[in-house]
């Protein structure tokens, strides 16, 4: 099954479903600091949004979930983990979210957020494409550089300056080429594993043809690594 729905009507869905966790990060991420009269008035809207689309119905005034959709929403309640990007391209960056389960529940967000975009897959085939991440590490060895070096170099490729050869030579041919066709532009990634305290891990990383590569922090050093799809599944959960 897949559906369409505006933020508002899948916050509603989530808090129906006793989904408040998750229905709060999405308002937060789309509405910020909105009233509880304006959010309100959004949700009345919403209910009469999954009614046209035969999502929800009242009977003896009690909402009534239609249930393939019910059953649909909680498999998002109830994973342990949910892997969002957030992936840059030359239209603007767009944000695709994995919840992962038995199978995989996918979360596109299109238009600033406003229409998310739900369906589930039960392998996961096509997914390193959707989050723009390479299956399997082809080959590449990790490296380190400074902060404040890589940062001066993302800017200067975003804004499509000239490099100093002092600056390309600190980074990995491979890796710099990444850096040049993607004209500095970085993917997102956060790594929720959820229960009783939420664990949140984060990176940047890039992906042109066969090569992905993960940043990480590491106090005023950056370590960029080979990194795949089949990586991020390995992590400990």
């Amino acid at each position: 099954m897949n559906y369409t729905l505006t933020a508002e009507e899948y916050i509603l869905s989530l808090l129906l479903l006793d989904g408040a966790e998750v229905a709060h990060s999405i308002k937060e991420e789309v509405f910020g600091e909105i009233s509880e009269k304006e959010l309100e008035t959004r949700l009345d809207s919403a209910t009469s949004g999954l009614i046209s689309k035969g999502l929800l119905t009242f009977e003896n005034q009690q909402e009534r979930m239609d249930e393939t959709f019910k059953s649909f929403m909680l498999g998002l309640t109830k994973v342990k983990r949910v892997i969002r990007c957030q992936i840059a391209s030359d239209d603007g960056v767009f944000s695709t979210s994995l919840f992962c389960h038995n199978s995989f529940f996918i979360q596109n967000a299109l238009y600033d957020n406003r229409i998310y975009h739900l369906y589930e897959k039960s392998d996961h085939t096509d997914l390193p494409a959707l989050i723009d991440l390479n299956p399997y590490v082809e080959s590449g060895e990790s490296f380190s550089i400074k902060e404040q070096l890589f940062e001066r170099v993302i800017d200067k490729l975003l804004g499509n300056e000239e490099l100093a050869n002092e600056e390309i030579e600190q980074f990995s041919p491979v890796f710099f080429k990444a850096l040049q066709e993607k004209k500095g532009k970085l993917n997102a990634l956060y790594d929720y594993h959820l229960g009783q305290q939420v664990s949140i891990g984060s990176l940047l990383y890039i992906t042109y043809e066969e090569e992905s590569w993960s940043i990480e922090n590491k106090g005023d050093t950056l370590i960029i690594s080979p990194f795949s799809f089949q990586d991020l599944l390995e992590v400990e959960k």
